[in-house]
């Protein structure tokens, strides 16, 4: 594996019951796996995450798209989800959304100084770069791997593990509760609970709608168990913030 001083666990939280949440939390907090959170909304789970702030970082994912619930504006959303998680000084926004003037928004009005928003799929060689903006700079940690994009690939690799021990550069891997816990390996299950009524739906009609086989719960799993001894780093340590 790529030396775990260059491998991070990040998870974007989605508005995923508790029961997901919990799910994903506590097999890393059994195998001592560090993690980056990037919180959409509070609830009892979130709370538990900070139980561990040895293993846990706690960021914002905010949603500045049109009819966001966090808020009409960049600056409503940033207000809400900085008073849910004042500690915050990593975000990845929801969609990706980005710009330059968001970005020098961003570290002007809050306490971020990492930014995880770029995605550059099953790439090489990536390291975290300072972006210089009008109000300061930015330091922007890419990603390789995110569950619901492997998803959309014609050959879905779940063996994170081995692109972990593969990656020259940085190793950023990201979940979201609700597809571990689903173990999806395709959108179906994360549709079918949607119609459902997600997020207000329950353990057992989630589990129900699990994927038998490899997705991204095996992928997880597979990941936190490579690292276990290891710890693995918080994006806001690969950063050196």
């Amino acid at each position: 594996m790529a030396s775990a001083d260059r491998v991070a666990i990040t998870l974007d939280v989605d508005w995923a019951p508790d029961f997901a949440i919990d799910h994903a939390a506590r097999l890393l907090v059994a195998h001592e796996v560090a993690a980056t959170w990037f919180i959409t909304h509070a609830s009892a789970a979130v709370e538990r995450l900070r139980e561990h702030p040895e293993l846990f970082e706690l960021g914002i994912h905010p949603n500045f798209a049109a009819g966001s619930t966090q808020g009409s504006t960049p600056d409503a959303v940033l207000d809400h989800l900085l008073a849910l998680v004042p500690e915050a000084r990593a975000m990845r926004t929801h969609g990706l959304v980005q710009s330059s003037a968001l970005l020098a928004l961003v570290r002007e009005r809050t306490p971020i100084e990492v930014d995880v928003s770029l995605f550059l799929p099953h790439a090489e060689g990536l390291a975290p770069v300072g972006y210089p903006l009008e109000t300061g700079t930015l330091v922007r940690v890419p990603y390789l791997w995110e569950d619901d994009a492997e998803m959309l690939r014609a050959e879905p690799d779940w063996s994170t593990a081995a692109l972990a021990r593969q990656a020259s550069g940085l190793a950023v891997f990201d979940f979201h509760p609700v597809h571990v816990f689903l173990n999806a390996a395709t959108a179906e299950p994360y549709a079918a609970l949607k119609a459902a009524g997600y997020p207000a739906v329950t353990a057992a009609e989630a589990t129900a709608l699990r994927h038998e086989g490899a997705g991204a719960g095996t992928a997880f799993a597979e990941l936190v168990e490579a690292l276990t001894g290891a710890r693995g780093r918080t994006v806001s340590e690969l950063a050196g913030a």
